[in-house]
């Protein structure tokens, strides 16, 4: 490891400390800090101004996400010796996530951080990560979207333009709700809950009983607090990010599915790199997303911990509810099916039940 990096990486560390300080996210482990050698830096430019590289997402900044995007940041531009600018708009500073996504696919962002649900409305396959019940183990999903099928879904992204790089987390969806306990999909009926804008997620509400509301996320706070709508889905870690706990009443940790967060490149702009910055850039967006999953992982008990002290009933599913959830989300997989391919469908249901547990 280059030496000069030494007294970064100690900054870096109290950099990421103190935004810790401001959420419940655990500071860097010194497994990733020294993680796999990087590859030779890239020169940088003799002359002339350094290559922006504008990164987006819509986390606060005490957010695991925002902390793996600014180890992003600080790998990149040590290893090409300054020939990169990452600038990190958090927040969404650079519009809704839809907005964030078309940016990226036209080029006025290089690169952005967006749900599953978000870049399916431009590439249908992609709501395959959003099907309930799909998953079995947090590790065998990741065994299986870091290997040949996961890719193949990333580079489903290219025909809209955009180069898929890697899946960061965000944890397992719980419901909350602020009228009434959620202890079976009966408890959902005649309520409201808001969905990000996604067919899909609406499906799944709508088997459930209750009524889908698309809100953006930045306005979900207020859209709780005026009973716009009565509930949503998001990971606890998300729940404590955005104070939603203060609006809610109830938690259900139904852990339905998984929030994955795609990292994603304009495909043009990435593809016009040097070839040895492109290894650079995503052998660092690995990096900081191995770092970010298990952040998420270490923080989701914690999260929860808050939530209760918030005087919020958390609600833990009997056997018997899951199965209900379960049964009534089989129609949404079949509705879907062909949208997302059947073929790549079954192909990724298999390879799920043939992975070690």
């Amino acid at each position: 490891m280059n030496p000069g990096w030494l007294p970064r990486l100690a900054a870096a560390a109290l950099v990421l400390l103190a935004l810790a300080g401001q959420g419940c996210a655990p500071s860097p482990p010194a497994a990733t800090q020294s993680a796999a050698q990087p590859a030779a830096p890239a020169q940088a430019a003799a002359a002339g101004p350094k290559v922006v590289l504008k990164f987006s997402h819509n986390q606060v900044t005490s957010a695991p996400q925002h902390q793996a995007a600014e180890m992003f940041k600080q790998l990149v531009e040590e290893r090409t010796n300054g020939y990169y600018d990452v600038q990190i708009f958090p927040n969404q500073q650079l519009g809704s996530l839809r907005d964030q996504v078309e940016g990226t696919m036209v080029g006025t962002i290089e690169l952005t951080q967006q749900p599953a649900s978000t870049y399916a409305l431009f590439v249908p396959r992609m709501s395959v990560l959003d099907l309930p019940f799909l998953w079995t183990t947090e590790d065998a999903m990741w065994k299986v979207l870091d290997g040949p099928t996961g890719q193949e879904l990333l580079q489903s992204l290219e025909a809209k333009g955009l180069k898929g790089v890697d899946y960061w987390s965000a944890g397992w969806k719980n419901i909350t709700t602020g009228k009434k306990p959620i202890q079976t999909p009966d408890d959902l009926k005649g309520l409201k809950i808001r969905v990000i804008p996604s067919p899909l997620l609406s499906a799944q509400y709508e088997a459930w009983g209750a009524s889908a509301t698309p809100v953006d996320f930045k306005e979900l706070y207020t859209a709780l607090q005026q009973g716009v709508v009565d509930g949503q889905e998001n990971p606890a870690g998300t729940i404590v990010d955005v104070k939603l706990y203060e609006v809610q009443k109830y938690m259900t940790e139904s852990h339905h599915a998984f929030f994955h967060y795609i990292l994603a490149f304009n495909k043009d702009w990435f593809d016009a790199q040097p070839q040895e910055n492109q290894a650079i850039l995503v052998q660092a967006m690995k990096e900081a997303g191995r770092w970010e999953r298990q952040a998420w992982a270490e923080r989701e008990a914690e999260a929860t911990k808050r939530i209760r002290e918030a005087d919020v009933q958390v609600i833990e599913l009997t056997p018997e509810a899951r199965e209900q959830f379960r049964q009534l989300s089989l129609p949404v997989h079949d509705k879907f099916a062909d949208q997302i391919g059947r073929d790549f469908l079954q192909k990724l249901t298999a390879e799920i039940e043939r992975t070690p547990q």
